[in-house]
């Protein structure tokens, strides 16, 4: 298991503690002021783009600069660097959501609702909830506007963090766009070099209750293990990315992305497919795209409003 940060601290440009907040007790206020110093021991070298820096007395910082805000980490555990940076990617995102700007002002006139928030998204040094939707539906800007009887919303209590409960619509839709650019490398003489798509599947989905939706790829790994022909069918999926919603196990047992989704837009996943891009001439570029629809076809008895094609809207 990963280790745990020991403290979040909140500094100004001239390595000032806005707001710190100690979740371990295995480290002081005073480690803002050696990171500090380090950082500007280090003015001029390469190192100092680094996002983590060591201390001698065994102290790992992790920072990230927003505006005129550092955000700091600071931890004695062996950390998972990329988790932690993430994870205060994510805190900008949500002051970003309670402030409309992370800025020093914006945190020194909500001071209350800051060490909160930093409450529930960090637990014992260990991220938790990190979805500003979810937060906003217990933690108010406005105090006095709580109650008493008020209790947390369901998300933050079971395993689904990223989306409540109670959602109702009266026409469950959803929206799935595949967006992808392509990137292609070509020397002096012409030749392409190198060349790969970057794709990303993004959603837009307005379902009620709690659904599970199940989404399949015409994935070569998944077609060998069924031994089905896989020539010109296939492809090769590489550096694959999911939204947290997506279960991991269910993925790797039978290649299905199975998952429960967040209200509105959000990323499934991104994905690059290292494939050979063919040339044609010098300004043609071949494109083949198919699309094919696994719903059963529906016919509405009392079709009140048709398209051209004499199909009713409403149930299209």
């Amino acid at each position: 298991m990963a280790g745990a940060v020991s403290a979040l601290f909140l500094l100004d440009m001239k390595g000032r503690v806005l707001v710190w907040r100690d979740y371990r007790g295995d480290v002081s206020a005073l480690q803002a002021e050696r990171f500090f110093t380090k950082l500007l021991d280090k003015e001029g070298d390469s190192e100092v783009h680094s996002p983590v820096v060591y201390d001698d007395a065994g102290v790992t910082y992790m920072f990230i600069q927003h505006n005129n805000v550092f955000l700091l980490t600071a931890a004695r555990q062996n950390c998972n660097a990329a988790s932690i940076l993430l994870f205060l990617h994510r805190v900008i995102d949500v002051f970003k959501h309670y402030f409309e700007e992370l800025e020093e002002e914006s945190l020194r006139d909500n001071f209350v609702v800051v060490y909160e928030l930093l409450d529930e998204m960090m637990d014992f040094g260990y991220p938790q909830y990190t979805e500003a939707k979810i937060l906003s539906e217990f933690i108010k800007t406005d105090a006095y506007r709580m109650e008493v009887t008020q209790r947390p919303p369901m998300a933050v209590t079971n395993a689904v963090s990223w989306r409540s409960e109670g959602i109702r619509y009266k026409k469950n839709e959803v929206f799935l766009d595949v967006v992808e650019s392509v990137n292609i490398l070509v020397n002096s003489n012409g030749q392409i070099v190198r060349s790969d798509v970057v794709g990303a599947l993004k959603m837009r989905t307005y379902l009620s209750g709690m659904p599970e939706c199940k989404l399949g790829l015409n994935d070569r790994v998944l077609l060998e293990a069924q031994g089905r022909a896989t020539k010109g069918k296939a492809i090769d999926l590489d550096d694959i990315k999911f939204h947290q919603c997506v279960r991991l196990a269910r993925f790797e047992n039978d290649r299905t992305i199975s998952f429960i989704p967040p209200d509105g837009s959000f990323d499934l996943m991104t994905y690059r497919l290292s494939t050979q891009i063919e040339k044609h001439s010098r300004s043609r570029i071949e494109l083949m795209v198919k699309a094919r629809s696994q719903f059963k076809e529906r016919r509405c008895h009392k079709p009140k409003y048709k398209n051209f094609n004499g199909v009713c809207c409403i149930c299209s």
